[in-house]
C-alpha cells in the first residue's frame, strides 16, 4: 500500500489533516467495465487525489488486466471459478488480513468478496461500509443458491457492516422492510457522473437513438428485447446503435433481423470511455427500457452519463428513482417497464419534436449539475468513511485486545 501522506491535504476546497487509508473491494476495476466497477474508480481517483490512502483488491478478470492508469494502486488476484457474477478469489482472505486499512468498503451482489470483507473488518476490529445495488438471484440451480444465500450470509453481513449504502430511496425502503435493524445505518447517496468527461457535444441529425449496456444473461432486464419490439413499431425514420456486448447479443442480433430492423439497428460492441462519450455526444435520444420485475437492481449510471451529456432520456419505471427524476426535471420521458406500445409512442413523441428534444437536453444537463456530480458525492463518501473510521476505533478502545491495523 502506498504511503500515508502527512500534513494538511486538500479536498474539494476544505483542509484535512487526517488521510485515511481505505480498502476497496470491488467484484473487479477497471478496465473491466461495468456499473459497480465504475462506481469504485470514479470514487477512488478522487479520494488519491485529495491525499488518501487507497488500495483495491479485486479479481483479476480480464486475465492480465493492466493499470488502470488512474492513480489508484490495485491488486488482481487470481480466480478459477465464476458463481454467477462472482469471481471467486481464494486469495482474499489473506489479503484483506496483511493489508493495513482503517476501512473496507464493499459491493453487493458479489458475495464473495462482499461477505469476506465485513466479516473481516469485524474480526479485527476496523470499519466496513457496504453498498447495496442489486438483489442476488439467478435460474436454476444458482437461483436456489441465491435463496439460501439471501436467507443466511445476506442477511448476516447486513447486520455486521457499519453502514450500509443504496442509491435510491426505493431501495433505502425495501432493505428497512427486510431488515429493519438497519435503521441507524442506512444511508442513501446517489450515483455520480464525471460531468468533464461527458459534456453537450454535436447532436445527431434528430433521428440517432442510443442503448447502452451489457448483453448477457445477467443484465437480460435491461430491456433491449422490449426496445427492438418497440421500434418495430416505430414509423418515423430512425437508427438505434446499441453499446455493449456479451453472450446475448447473437440472440438480439437475430431478434432485430427478424423484425426487419437489420439496416436500422446496429451492434457495435463495447467502447472506450472516450469513444461512449463521444457517441452519446453524436446521438439525440438515449433509451433504458429496464424491467425491475426481471432484475436484480436498478443500476442507471448509463442514464446518468446521457443526461449529462446532454440527451433527452426514455426510461422505464424499472430504471430506478433516475426515472421518476429525470422526468419531474423535464428530461425526459417515464414510460412503464415492459409496455411496448407506450415506449413506441415515447421514442415517437421526441422523433418528431426538435424543439422538446432540445428543452428535455438542456433540462438534462442541469438536472445532473444539481444532483449527481462525483466530486460532490465522493465528498459525501470520504466523510462516511471518516465517520465509520472513528467508530472502529471507539470499538476498539472498548476491547483493549484489539490492535490497531
Amino acid at each position: 500500500m502506498a504511503p500515508v501522506r502527512r500534513g494538511p491535504v486538500h479536498y474539494r476546497g476544505a483542509i484535512r489533516t487526517d488521510p485515511l487509508r481505505l480498502l476497496e473491494t470491488p467484484p473487479r476495476y477497471p478496465p473491466f467495465t461495468g456499473g459497480v466497477e465504475n462506481v469504485a474508480q470514479a470514487v477512488c481517483t478522487r479520494l488519491v487525489t485529495g491525499g488518501d490512502d487507497v488500495l483495491v483488491i479485486c479479481a483479476d478478470e480480464p486475465r492480465g488486466a493492466s493499470d488502470a492508469g488512474d492513480g489508484v494502486p490495485v491488486r488482481r488476484l487470481p480466480w478459477r471459478v465464476k458463481l454467477a457474477n462472482t469471481n471467486i478469489t481464494p486469495g482474499l482472505p489473506l489479503a484483506l488480513v496483511r493489508e493495513p486499512w482503517d476501512v473496507v468498503h464493499t459491493h453487493l451482489p458479489t458475495p464473495w468478496s462482499a461477505d469476506l470483507s465485513v466479516y473481516a473488518a469485524r474480526i479485527l476490529g476496523r470499519g466496513s461500509v457496504l453498498s447495496f445495488y442489486n438483489a442476488t438471484v439467478g435460474d436454476g440451480w444458482a437461483g436456489l443458491l441465491a435463496r439460501v444465500y439471501n436467507a443466511t450470509a445476506f442477511r448476516w453481513t447486513l447486520r455486521l457492516a457499519d453502514r450500509v449504502v443504496v442509491v435510491s430511496d426505493r431501495w433505502h425502503d425495501e432493505l428497512l422492510e427486510l431488515e429493519p435493524t438497519l435503521a441507524p445505518r442506512l444511508v442513501v447517496i446517489p450515483t455520480g457522473v464525471d460531468l468533464e468527461r461527458f459534456r453537450p457535444g454535436r447532436r445527431g441529425d434528430g433521428r440517432q437513438l442510443l442503448f447502452v449496456g451489457v448483453l448477457d444473461r445477467y443484465h437480460r432486464y435491461k430491456g433491449l428485447d422490449v426496445l427492438l419490439d418497440a421500434l418495430h413499431e416505430v414509423r418515423e425514420p430512425f437508427e438505434l446503435t446499441v453499446v455493449g456486448d456479451g453472450g446475448l447479443r447473437p440472440e438480439y442480433e437475430r431478434q432485430a433481423a427478424q423484425l426487419g430492423l437489420g439496416g436500422r439497428v446496429h451492434f457495435v460492441g463495447r467502447l472506450d470511455d472516450d469513444a461512449l462519450a463521444a457517441r452519446y455526444g453524436e446521438s439525440d435520444v438515449y433509451i433504458l427500457p429496464s424491467d425491475f420485475a426481471r432484475q436484480e437492481g436498478g443500476f442507471t449510471l448509463t442514464a446518468l452519463e446521457a443526461m449529462a451529456s446532454g440527451l433527452p432520456v426514455v426510461l422505464a419505471d424499472g430504471a430506478g428513482q433516475v426515472a421518476a427524476e429525470a422526468e419531474q426535471a423535464g428530461a425526459g420521458l417515464r414510460v412503464p417497464a415492459g409496455d411496448v406500445g407506450r415506449l413506441a409512442a415515447a421514442i415517437t413523441q421526441l422523433l418528431v419534436d426538435p424543439h422538446g428534444r432540445a428543452a428535455m437536453a438542456q433540462a438534462a444537463r442541469s438536472f445532473v449539475e444539481r444532483r449527481h456530480s462525483w466530486d460532490d458525492i465522493a465528498g459525501r463518501r470520504r466523510a462516511l468513511y471518516a465517520e465509520v473510521a472513528e467508530i472502529a476505533r471507539l470499538r476498539r478502545r472498548a476491547r483493549p485486545w484489539r490492535r490497531e491495523p
